[in-house]
């Protein structure tokens, strides 16, 4: 008798084992997605800020060099020049950054400059 009620239950034994696990399964899933987007958040942010960095000392080192290279041009072909050099630089090391943000990075070098040539604080 108890052989028959087992078999007769298998069926549905068998079925809420398998939606236990069904529900394990997605509450897994779930936490490793929610754990994966802290880490890519983390990650993001810090990568932005250390790109950021990046990018303002590209900007310096590009607006140097444009102004010991191309000093005897007028400030827009060395610009252009700086700009051509920190994108060239950024691309090799796989840092995407818009023009606007290479722009402002070599603007605020010269900004930086004047200040300090003219014996005044360099913003930071």
């Amino acid at each position: 008798m108890m052989k028959d009620i087992m078999e007769q239950a298998q069926p549905y034994i068998i079925s809420i084992v398998t939606a236990l696990i069904g529900i394990l399964a997605t509450i897994i899933t779930g936490s490793i997605k929610k754990a994966q987007g802290k880490a890519e958040a983390y990650y993001n942010a810090h990568t932005n800020e250390k790109d950021r960095e990046l990018l303002h000392k590209i900007g310096m080192e590009a607006f140097s060099w444009a102004q010991t290279v191309y000093r005897e041009y007028e400030g827009d072909r060395k610009l252009q020049e700086a700009y051509s050099y920190a994108s060239e630089k950024l691309a090799n090391l796989g840092v995407e950054m818009s023009g606007d943000e290479i722009r402002a990075a070599i603007e605020k070098a010269v900004v930086d400059y004047n200040a300090k040539k003219a014996g005044g604080k360099i913003a930071s």
